[in-house]
């Protein structure tokens, strides 16, 4: 099988973890775990996890303006899945075969999520829609901290949290809409 980053390099079988067998490139680093090999490892696995080091942080590119990759089992294009909860990469599927091909350190980082045993959750659209939320949400936040500046909009945070546990947030926010409006007249 060849590599799906470098066409002339062929995949070599290797252990990513007691059990699981992946293909690895070894000019990029990364692998391609047959969706067979990864749920026979899913099933034998399922409760002898080993945690990685408190504190761990993979090394990751940013994979966002890589063009498509081919599945080195069909030929066919892999289709890329975002990863989310902080990490730029994504994870890149096969429709065809199942199987995943994963960059250097992103098993690691996958690992120090917790999502390594559950790569199949990564492929749905409510994970997915998740993501996008949350890179919604983070791009906003950063949109109004830039016009507000940083420490008044920590205040309008601290303000939307205490109003958020607040019994009576909806009549405080229609007193202040009110007041706000009227002031604008």
């Amino acid at each position: 099988m060849r590599s799906p980053v470098h066409q002339d390099v062929n995949l070599q079988l290797k252990e990513i973890e007691p059990g699981l067998s992946a293909y690895a490139c070894p000019k990029s680093g990364g692998v391609w775990i047959p969706l067979e090999h990864y749920q026979a490892w899913k099933d034998l696995h399922r409760d002898r996890e080993e945690p990685l080091p408190v504190g761990y942080k993979p090394v990751i590119d940013d994979d966002s303006a890589r063009r498509a990759l081919i599945c080195p089992e069909s030929g066919r294009l892999l289709i890329r899945y975002r990863v989310g909860g902080g990490w730029s990469f994504h994870v890149d599927l096969s429709p065809v075969t199942g199987g995943v091909w994963l960059d250097r350190g992103e098993w690691e980082a996958l690992k120090s999520k917790g999502l390594h045993s559950e790569l199949n959750f990564i492929f749905t659209a409510s994970y997915q829609r998740q993501v996008r939320n949350a890179e919604y949400e983070e791009a906003l936040n950063q949109t109004f901290a830039d016009r507000i500046g940083i420490e008044d909009f920590q205040k309008v945070v601290e303000i939307k949290r205490w109003l958020n546990a607040h019994p009576k947030r909806r009549d405080i926010c229609c007193y202040l809409m009110h007041n706000l409006e009227k002031e604008e007249e």
